[in-house]
């Protein structure tokens, strides 16, 4: 009978390498005491071996899969996706799968969604936040490594990674007043997560900076959906003093922006200047291309999965909250803005 296989330890990797197998151990694990080279060194030997990494005795070790939570409140918005498609490829690395999870914003599905991966014995969870969590989900939570993303909620413990939300529409809206626009108005998701809340503030701080009362501009709120982007701009363009330029503080309204702007025939930026919050592949391909703020969405989910995975390293001072520098964001110039005279008159002229 041909004899099977052995399969490869840590021990094997080791003494083929020369080094400690508590070294190599560490290095497949990404400790931050393991240089570079030689993490570099032990995973390739460990792919050219076949190394598989024993998640069954780690699991009876740390009491934990090698499994990590991600709690987003939609997949559709390209945010989150980039961030999850970002995040999946740093567990990887680390010998680790990404579970997702969708909350839709409900604090009840947010509580099953932290239940579930409790239950299944995940090692940590990242997570963007509701606005209103339910107790159970802060217990829950409480002895679990968790890192807050994109949001963050006083409620649950640890560290976080957030943009500078309220930067990135303060820079927008003065773009929009710098261009001579008075009447702008702001579209945006339903009040209450934080990420909402620095955007309108931000929105609010541009306007008093110029003398302007932020309660004089047309203000909508609700589903961060096309569907709510697209009655945002009817509703605005009915009325009497219909604005010349709007802010859109989600980047999933801003295509029902523009397809109410299009069954609508209005020119942009003749008839109105866009921005929006957050920038999407398609911006830069339409007609005409979107100005946008950019978040650095790669950038700050490596930082997100780097934190969680530094907590599952030093259990004790996992529960440590953290406030990490805010992700500074890009304003991104393209052709939905434009000087609001300069408008007028191109469309006086194509009229």
């Amino acid at each position: 009978m041909k004899k099977l296989p052995t399969a490869v330890t840590i021990k094997d990797i080791a003494q083929l390498l020369g080094l400690a197998h508590t070294t190599v151990s560490r290095a497949l694990n990404d400790h931050p005491q393991i240089s570079a080279d030689t993490k570099q060194r032990v995973r390739e030997s460990a792919a050219q071996m076949g190394y598989v990494a024993n998640s069954g005795a780690r699991a009876m070790r740390s009491g934990a899969m090698p499994m990590v939570g991600l709690i987003v409140p939609d997949v559709q918005n390209e945010f989150y996706s980039t961030a999850a498609r970002t995040m999946a490829h740093e567990c990887s690395l680390r010998g680790y799968q990404l579970v997702l999870g969708v909350s839709e914003d409900d604090p009840l599905r947010e509580e099953r969604q932290i239940r579930t991966l409790r239950e299944s014995r995940a090692a940590g969870v990242l997570i963007v936040p509701t606005a209103k969590p339910t107790d159970d989900s802060i217990t829950l939570l409480r002895n679990t490594p968790s890192v807050q993303f994109l949001r963050f909620n006083p409620k649950f413990k640890g560290p976080w990674v957030i943009a500078d939300d309220l930067d990135g529409t303060l820079r927008a809206t003065e773009h929009l007043l710098g261009l001579g626009h008075r009447r702008i108005a702001l579209i945006g998701p339903l009040r209450g997560p934080s990420t909402v809340e620095r955007r309108v503030r931000g929105f609010d701080t541009a306007l008093r900076r110029l003398g302007l009362d932020p309660n004089s501009q047309a203000q909508l709120f609700g589903p961060a959906r096309p569907e709510f982007g697209s009655a945002a701009l009817l509703t605005l363009m009915a009325l009497p003093e219909r604005p010349t330029a709007v802010v859109v503080a989600s980047s999933r309204q801003v295509l029902g922006v523009l397809q109410a702007a299009s069954a609508r025939h209005l020119l942009l930026p003749g008839d109105l200047s866009i921005v929006s919050y957050g920038d999407a592949d398609w911006f830069e391909v339409c007609h005409p291309a979107v100005t946008a703020v950019a978040l650095p969405v790669r950038e700050m989910s490596e930082r997100a999965t780097g934190l969680l995975f530094e907590l599952l390293d030093h259990p004790a001072g996992r529960h440590a909250a953290k406030a990490e520098p805010a992700f500074k964001t890009q304003l991104m110039q393209r052709a939905s803005t434009a000087p609001v005279i300069a408008a007028i008159r191109k469309r006086r002229a194509m009229a």
